[in-house]
């Protein structure tokens, strides 16, 4: 056992060193017993606080470890590359045989001091082999790509710990404006031509929300949100993206630009005219409420005329899709109402219903979709409470 620390020093794959479980095994061989009583406190710990077996644990370490060698491996597997997983995974998997009992028991021999009072650990299993982890990272990608779906970027990759959780089948009609955002994702992921996509159109439509729902319907599509304010730094952010074996939508919400400002540009260039190709593996969805993206004053238009709206509507045209949604009428507006409610469970009659749902939206002033599910949303509170509506 003495050489264990030796073997993880060596480990060159998985980037997992500093890991405070593998610390607390290499602080087993200290050079007083108060080292190794810390380096085996350190085991514990990581463990409880995981509470995962050590097996399990393992597996986890290494699947969420940002190790570029498991990425080339998976973009372009060769021999010396697989034989150099394997033997870090050697390494693991002796690890992982390590159980409590017997660690105790072997440093209570090799250095005199009693270690039984200390707690036990579940052992549990580990036995992956290099094409586990290869395959992993071709479908997941490493590091924080296999633990997180949603990101944001202002120069630093920023994992999106809790993402919107909601999915399509919470957002009512719209059907055909949606099913154009999901075939063209689904070209995307299947290699095939897919567009960049704008949805535009009326404030609570459901266009940023179909957006994050798409994420959450693709269990290998990666999103990175990016503030418009940003948008000079997307070739910085597709240099980083490029080479990660995953599909990743950039997602913009609430496109829109005063006269004269260099994003504008910097987002034209992106989508098409720059020298630099976009890469295959990233897609631009971007949200607004204006078809003119470009804002003018009044006097900007009496000067300016068809030129300035042939520049603002140059950005939105080379979005390969545009998908519009337009405000509900009453009609529509209702019927989302009453298929939300169905969803929550709320047996109010029609007609109470309806004129609530009315009442509600002309106080937040208009229908839309966003009003409805604000509505159910208000009127369950008021009924789970026993509260008048």
């Amino acid at each position: 056992m003495q050489d264990i620390r030796c073997k993880i020093a060596g480990l060159c794959c998985f980037n997992v060193k500093n890991d405070p479980l593998l610390k607390g095994f290499c602080g087993l061989f200290g050079n007083s017993a108060v080292d190794r009583f810390e380096g085996y406190s350190e085991i514990i710990s990581a463990l409880l606080l995981s509470g995962k077996t050590l097996g399990e644990y393992l597996h986890d370490l290494l699947i969420f470890s940002n190790s570029p060698i498991i990425i080339t491996a998976a973009k372009n597997p060769t021999e010396p590359r697989h034989q150099a997983i394997e033997r870090d995974l050697e390494v693991i998997r002796e690890l992982s045989r390590l159980d409590s009992k017997s660690l105790k028991k072997q440093l209570s021999e090799n250095f005199g001091t009693s270690f039984e009072a200390l707690p036990d650990y579940d052992c549990g299993s580990f036995e992956y082999d290099a094409n586990y982890f290869i395959e992993f990272a071709k479908k997941h990608g490493s590091g924080s790509f296999a633990k997180y779906k949603a990101f944001s970027y202002d120069g630093e990759l920023r994992p999106i710990e809790f993402p919107d959780p909601i999915r399509l089948s919470e957002l009512k009609n719209y059907d055909v404006q949606r099913q154009q955002a999901v075939d063209n994702t689904l070209c995307f992921l299947n290699g095939k031509p897919a567009q960049n996509v704008l949805l535009y159109g009326d404030r609570g439509t459901g266009k940023s929300a179909t957006v994050k729902a798409i994420l959450n319907e693709f269990e290998s599509l990666r999103m990175v949100e990016i503030s418009k304010n940003n948008i000079g730094l997307l070739p910085e952010l597709f240099g980083k993206l490029r080479d990660i074996p995953l599909h990743f939508i950039v997602a913009i919400d609430d496109l829109s630009f005063s006269e004269n400002d260099d994003r504008f540009g910097a987002l034209k260039a992106v989508l098409e005219g720059s020298l630099s190709r976009r890469p295959e593996n990233i897609l631009i969805y971007a949200t607004t409420n204006r078809r003119k993206i470009i804002r003018e004053t009044a006097a900007e238009r009496e000067i300016s005329g068809a030129d300035a709206i042939d520049e603002s509507m140059s950005l939105a045209d080379r979005f390969g899709l545009t998908i519009t949604f337009t405000k509900p009428d009453k009609r529509l507006y209702l019927d989302i109402v009453s298929k939300l409610a169905a969803d929550e469970g709320i047996s109010v009659p029609e007609e109470k219903l309806f004129s609530e749902a009315e009442k509600f939206a002309l106080n937040r002033g208009g229908r839309s979709p966003r009003t409805a599910r604000q509505f159910i949303d208000w009127l369950n509170g008021r009924i789970s409470m026993n509260l008048e509506y």
